[in-house]
């Protein structure tokens, strides 16, 4: 009986989730108003996991998938995402597209054309990198990872005269 109340309480405790995927934060982006440029995120793949590539193989996987929050200063682009490397699954008869180790997601961002204070302007861009990894047992829940990008605008300087 006291075996079975155990085994029902620590069926309860939540499992600490498996961190598969981190993203450090890139060096701060410096941009003068109205000028483009680009983030490089690097997001790092736990060792014995790989997780499915965007665009995914199959419309019911989970495709790597960065966002952000929005911002009035800068204008974000469409991440681009690398090609996927082929991985067949023991028994499959197709490839999945897949990420290991680690991949780098490019985003466009332009800076707004509008006042920046001579001061310049700091932009703090918060989001997340959705996932779905697998090893070569199981593919765990979909998760995420956050990302945090900065950007630093300066005002245009007009020539003096």
């Amino acid at each position: 009986m006291i075996a079975a109340l155990l085994l029902a309480a620590a069926s309860q405790v939540p499992a600490t989730p498996v961190v598969v995927v981190t993203v450090p934060e890139p060096e701060e982006v410096r941009l003068v108003a109205g000028e483009k440029g680009e983030v490089c995120l690097v997001a790092t793949i736990r060792s014995g996991f790989r997780i499915q590539a965007n665009p995914a193989s199959e419309p019911y996987l989970v495709p790597a998938n960065v966002s952000f929050e929005e911002d009035e200063h800068v204008r974000l682009g469409s991440p681009e995402y690398p090609p996927g490397k082929p991985h067949r699954l023991r028994g499959a008869s197709s490839d999945l597209s897949i990420y290991e180790e680690s991949v780098t997601i490019r985003v466009p961002v332009e800076a707004s054309s509008s006042e920046v204070p001579s001061s310049g302007l700091d932009v703090v861009l918060d989001g997340s990198l959705v996932y779905q990894a697998c090893n070569n047992a199981i593919c765990l829940k979909p998760s995420s990872a956050p990302v945090r990008i900065r950007l630093r605008i300066r005002p245009v300087e007009v020539p003096a005269r």
